[in-house]
């Protein structure tokens, strides 16, 4: 036996003050029963200095939403005692309550009727509907089937659909219910035209974003992604695609698009720090409209101690600009690190296609011009390198997902006397994933990457492969571990292999603490020295993303390495 004890509300917004709310206590009933009589009690109101009538007027509509709340789980004929007492200052009322014997499905009869009376996703609702004979009645679960069903069929164009037979026949006396509900699909409508309300762009580059084409049934879901994908493009402010059922005529229901275009312009100005980078300014100027049909540039500017780059950048969306586009880019860029000098010219062609499993795949075609010095030695060279990439990134929310994983594999390459100065062949490849665990997360993460190359020496800095830094092996500065030469100076390697493992828990608000421990290297040779770090950090969830804070110390470092560094890191955490 239980027992609830309601407070009830009596007072309205900017009243007065008065007297504690009356109480409720309820007896004999537990679980579900319990919780659906204090639902329907919670509408109820009645205040300590309420006059006697409108206490007795209170009593009784307990009573009556008590016997609700029982009915409508199958319990009929509950026995229901109550009394009604002044306590001091206040009134308190009290119900004993027998719920007695349920009502129970006698007989059930769901069915489908129409042209949409075969249609799989129907048919799976009625075969999970919750509800048979011999069970208590519980009404939630019918008008929770009811609703199912006219979901589906307006989501899947059946607009037609109405309910021929819905009723619930119940029998008090022998304490049984017959339930019949019957749907009539209809004819299933088909997408007709869509009217476009737009100005700015060509009616058929705004067409390729919709993932429907007229004359397909009708799926919401298309209407969804269709619009999703409208968005994202980046060439509206807003974006509303209507279904026009009441317009619907001969099978088919048309569509209207209204956008509002997003400014042709776009500045943006930034500033960040990395330890790798160094304190960083940021300059973007975006066209975001060249011409009506959606070509678009931008120009990147980059200024940091470490890195420095200057980029500009032209899209041109294909045949469907969902899925496919062009990118042509021409940059220059300085780098200055412990272990390597470089200024890089590029010039590079990407056809980028979203695969239809949901991979971003690449192809490229690259034009590099670097003059590096390494370790006291200057080269140069030239190399046009054609490569293929493939992407995803899978997460149960864009912005600090609790579960996902990210995967991007390159290959590439160059010959001699193709427009290059030497000839390798290159592969890499990042896995990054995060799980839940204990209240927090584990972050896993690993890199690898794999040269084939007469002579590493005889490539820039940009196409060897070094360690070390806040996203690499943390303990170690940036880009310094890897072969090294005669001197004891890093000069990059053939091949790269590092691995992650940290565990992240709220600490107060948007911070987080984490520990870690990483390890890996760059390295020419098998077995190589795998250089380990571990420590713990500081996450803060900022609105611009996640920026981190570690304490690292270097387990097995090489001579006259740090015993702790400090490293800071910001970017996407897949």
């Amino acid at each position: 036996m239980a027992i609830l004890m309601l407070t009830i509300a009596g007072a309205l917004p900017l009243a007065p003050a008065r007297a504690a709310d009356a109480t409720i206590a309820i007896e004999g009933i537990t679980g579900s029963l319990l919780d659906n009589a204090h639902a329907h009690l919670a509408a109820i109101t009645l205040a300590c200095d309420a006059p006697p009538w409108r206490a007795d007027s209170a009593l009784a509509q307990a009573r009556r939403a008590v016997g609700k709340a029982l009915a409508a789980l199958g319990y009929y004929r509950p026995e229901i005692a109550s009394q009604l007492n002044r306590d001091k200052s206040c009134w308190r009322i009290r119900l004993d309550v027998k719920a007695g014997k349920p009502v129970r499905i006698t007989a059930l009869k769901l069915d489908l009727a129409g042209p949409g009376r075969h249609d799989a996703g129907l048919r799976a609702i009625i075969d999970d509907s919750g509800l048979a004979t011999g069970q208590v009645l519980d009404q939630g679960r019918y008008s929770a089937l009811k609703q199912r069903l006219e979901a589906y069929a307006h989501e899947h164009g059946y607009f037609d659909a109405r309910f021929a037979e819905h009723r619930i026949l119940v029998d008090p006396t022998t304490h049984g219910a017959s339930i019949a509900l019957a749907l009539d699909t209809g004819p299933r409508y088909a997408f007709g035209r869509t009217q476009l309300d737009i100005h700015a762009l060509d009616p058929a580059l705004v067409s390729g974003f919709l993932t429907y084409r007229p004359g397909e049934p009708y799926n919401a879901n298309a209407v969804i992604e269709s619009q999703s994908a409208l968005v994202a493009s980046g060439y509206f402010d807003s974006v509303r695609l209507q279904t026009l059922s009441r317009e619907r005529a001969h099978g088919e229901v048309p569509m209207r698009l209204t956008t509002t275009p997003a400014r042709r312009y776009q500045l943006l100005t930034g500033a960040g720090y990395s330890t790798d980078t160094g304190p960083t300014l940021k300059l973007d100027f975006r066209n975001r409209r060249v011409n009506r049909a959606g070509h678009r540039y931008a120009l990147n500017l980059q200024l940091a101690r470490i890195q420095s780059q200057a980029t500009a950048r032209y899209e041109i969306p294909l045949a469907n600009p969902r899925t496919d586009w062009l990118t042509l880019e021409a940059g220059y860029q300085y780098q200055n690190t412990l272990t390597a000098q470089n200024r890089t010219w590029k010039l590079a062609a990407t056809r980028t296609h979203l695969l239809s499993d949901g991979w971003l795949r690449r192809l490229s075609l690259e034009y590099l011009n670097e003059n590096s010095t390494i370790a006291g030695e200057t080269l140069s060279g030239h190399f046009l390198i054609p490569g293929i990439g493939f992407s995803r990134t899978v997460a149960d929310a864009p912005v600090y997902p609790q579960r996902g994983w990210s995967a991007d594999a390159r290959l590439s390459g160059a010959a001699r006397g193709v427009v290059a100065t030497e000839s390798f062949v290159q592969t890499r490849l990042s896995v990054h994933t995060i799980t839940p665990l204990l209240g927090g997360r584990v972050f896993a993460r690993a890199a690898l990457g794999a040269t084939a190359v007469q002579d590493i020496n005889a490539l820039p800095a940009t196409l060897r492969f070094f360690a070390g830094g806040a996203r690499s092996v943390r303990g170690y500065a940036y880009q310094s571990l890897g072969p090294t030469d005669s001197q004891g100076v890093v000069v990059g390697g053939r091949y790269l292999a590092v691995g992650s493992l940290e565990f992240d828990h709220h600490l107060a608000g948007q911070f987080y603490w984490a520990m870690f421990y990483d390890a890996g290297n760059a390295f020419d040779n098998w077995p190589f020295t795998l250089r380990r770090g571990a420590g713990v950090g500081l996450r803060w969830h900022s609105p611009l993303g996640p920026i981190r804070l570690d304490i690292a110390t270097p387990l097995n470092p090489p001579p006259g390495a740090s015993r702790f560094v400090i490293q800071v890191s910001m970017g996407p955490e897949l």
